[in-house]
């Protein structure tokens, strides 16, 4: 389910699709992830082959320090940068904003298997 706080859109002359999420303080990796996952599904079959750039808005998920929690940096690091990047051609995340100087991967998997660390 995509839900209102996500968005893929097209460019007006069909040359990049917009992925957009929110993550809310109450969101989960998992349900992120998930959530993340299907947009840039989307993203590939409304638009098979364009570019896809992400741009990702986080509230909460901060320590008393204002840095962000252990379960956001590892969402942003491991998971968007370290994973969902080989399908994207840009990133726009609070920890990092750049081109993926590679090739954007079209073959997505089937689906998200996320395993617990260990």
């Amino acid at each position: 389910m995509i839900r209102s706080r996500d968005a893929v859109h097209a460019g007006p002359r069909g040359d990049l699709s917009a992925i957009y999420h929110v993550v809310y303080p109450n969101e989960g990796f998992e349900e992120s992830a998930q959530a993340l996952f299907r947009l840039v599904e989307r993203a590939q079959e409304i638009g098979p082959g364009r570019p896809r750039s992400l741009i990702l808005d986080i509230e909460g998920h901060r320590d008393n320090a204002r840095r962000f929690d252990r379960d956001m940096r590892e969402r942003q690091e491991d998971f968007v940068l370290g994973f969902l990047s080989r399908y994207l051609s840009e990133i726009h995340i609070p920890v990092f904003s750049g081109t993926n100087p590679g090739k954007q991967d079209d073959v997505l998997p089937a689906s998200l298997d996320i395993q617990a660390p260990g």
